[in-house]
C-alpha cells in the first residue's frame, strides 16, 4: 500500500488503477483516450439490461474489470457557507477470474484498489488519495452488511439497514490546511435505487460493450463534522447526498478525451443526472444521458432533445496544469421550466491526484438551494510525451 498526494505515483500499479470509466484527463502519458482504451479480455462486460439483485450487487463483482462506489455531498454551516465531500472507492481487476493463479501469499492479489477523499471547505479545495492491494484486508467492500472501505477511511451501513447500503456514515482522516481531521460524515435513509440509462445499462461509446452497469440513490440528508485532531472547536455543516455504483469492463472510443457529469438536487424536490463524452474538439460523442427523478421517486429518462446542458462562453478556470475547465454551465430543462446557469461554490475545485480532474460543488446562480456536484475529466492541454516505462 502506498498513501500519494500530488502527482508523485507513478508505478504499474498506478497505470492499472486507471484504466476506469471513473477518472480520466491527462498527464504526461495518462491520457484518457490511450489509458481507458486497454482491453477488457477475459473480462465480462455489460452488454444488455441485466436484473439488479439487492444487497448483493453493492458487492465486488470480480468478473469485471473495474468498478467504483461514489459518494458527494454537498453542505452549508449555520453561516451559510458552502462546504463538499467526495469519497470514490475503486477497484481494478489485474486478472478475471479464469485467468487468475492460486496465490499461497497473503500478499498475492488479483486486484488493487485506489481511493479519493476530497474535501471544499470556505477556505480552500483540499484532496488525497491512497492505494492499497486486494489483500490483508487493507481494502474492500462487503455487500450486508454493506461496508466500503481503504485503510481507515470508511463508508458503514448503520446497523439494520437493509438491501440499501444506507443510512450510513463515511468515517476519515484527512489534512486540511496543513492539519489532520477527523471527518463524519453521516447519511440518512435514501432515495432509490435509480437505474440509470437503459435499466440500468449506461452506454459510454456506440462500441459493443463499452458501456457500464450503474445506479444511484439520489437523495440522503447529510451532516458533517470536520474535528481537529490536536485540539480545536468542530465544524459542523448540513445537506444532502449522492451515491453512485457502478462496474464495467470497457473503454471509452478512441475520439473520446473526456466527459461532463452533473448530479443536482433541485429546489423542487427533484433530482437530475446528466453526462456528455466529448471529442478534443469539445463536440458531443454522440453519447449522452440524462436521468430525473420526481419528488415521489419515479424516475424518468431524458432523450437528449428534452434538456441542454453546455458551458457558458469564456467562462473558464485555468487549473495548474494549463487546463481551462468550465466552471459555469447554462442548464436548460423545460419540463420543470429550468433556465439556469451552474455555477461552481469554488473555482478551484481541481484534484492534482495521479490524474487530474475537476469534481465540486455547484449550485444554480440565484438559487442557493438547488445544489449538486459536478466532475470534468479530460480538459489537461495534451502532452508530447511519449510512453513511459511502467516497469
Amino acid at each position: 500500500m502506498r498513501r500519494v498526494r500530488g502527482r508523485s505515483f507513478g508505478c504499474l500499479s498506478a497505470v492499472l488503477m486507471l484504466l476506469s470509466f471513473g477518472i480520466s484527463g491527462a498527464q504526461g502519458a495518462l491520457e484518457a483516450g490511450a489509458v481507458l482504451g486497454a482491453s477488457g479480455d477475459g473480462f465480462e462486460r455489460a452488454q444488455a439490461p441485466r436484473a439488479f439483485a439487492f444487497p448483493e450487487d453493492h458487492g465486488v463483482k470480480p468478473a469485471f474489470r473495474t468498478q467504483w462506489w461514489y459518494l458527494t455531498a454537498h453542505l452549508r454551516d449555520g453561516q451559510g457557507q458552502p462546504f463538499g465531500v467526495q469519497f470514490t472507492l475503486f477497484r481494478q481487476g489485474l486478472l478475471a477470474p479464469a485467468q487468475a493463479p492460486d496465490r499461497a501469499s497473503p500478499l498475492g492479489s488479483n486486484a488493487l484498489w485506489m481511493a479519493h477523499l476530497a474535501i471544499t471547505t470556505p477556505e480552500g479545495h483540499h484532496a488525497e488519495e491512497r492505494f492499497a492491494r486486494d489483500a490483508l484486508g487493507l481494502a474492500g467492500v462487503t455487500p450486508a452488511p454493506f461496508r466500503a472501505w481503504l485503510e481507515d477511511w470508511t463508508l458503514e451501513a448503520a446497523p439494520g439497514a437493509g438491501p440499501a447500503p444506507f443510512p450510513a456514515t463515511l468515517s476519515a482522516t484527512v489534512e486540511i490546511g496543513g492539519q489532520r481531521q477527523r471527518l463524519t460524515l453521516t447519511l440518512g435513509a435514501p432515495r432509490g435505487p435509480v437505474l440509470q440509462g437503459d435499466s440500468g445499462l449506461s452506454l459510454k461509446s456506440r462500441e459493443t460493450g463499452s458501456a457500464s452497469y450503474y445506479y444511484s440513490y439520489t437523495r440522503m440528508a447529510a451532516s458533517l463534522t470536520l474535528t481537529p485532531l490536536r485540539g480545536g472547536v468542530p465544524r459542523e455543516a448540513t445537506g444532502l447526498a449522492w451515491f453512485d455504483r457502478e462496474w464495467s469492463s470497457g473503454a471509452l472510443a478512441p475520439e473520446q478525451v473526456g466527459w461532463d457529469w452533473l448530479a443536482l438536487h433541485l429546489a423542487s424536490g427533484h433530482d437530475l443526472m446528466l453526462f456528455r463524452l466529448r471529442r478534443a474538439d469539445g463536440s458531443v460523442s454522440g453519447v449522452q444521458e440524462g436521468t430525473l427523478v420526481a419528488p415521489d421517486g419515479q424516475s424518468a429518462r431524458l432523450p437528449p432533445g428534452a434538456y441542454r446542458f453546455e458551458p457558458v462562453p469564456g467562462a473558464t478556470w485555468e487549473g495548474p496544469g494549463g487546463g481551462r475547465w468550465p466552471v459555469r454551465w447554462r442548464l436548460t430543462l423545460p419540463a420543470l421550466g429550468v433556465d439556469a446557469v451552474v455555477s461552481a461554490v469554488r473555482v478551484d475545485q481541481h484534484n492534482p491526484l495521479t490524474v487530474p480532474y475537476w469534481e465540486g460543488m455547484v449550485c444554480l446562480e440565484g438559487d442557493g438551494e438547488s445544489c449538486g456536484y459536478l466532475e470534468m475529466t479530460g480538459y489537461e492541454p495534451p502532452t508530447d510525451a511519449g510512453p513511459r516505462s511502467v516497469e
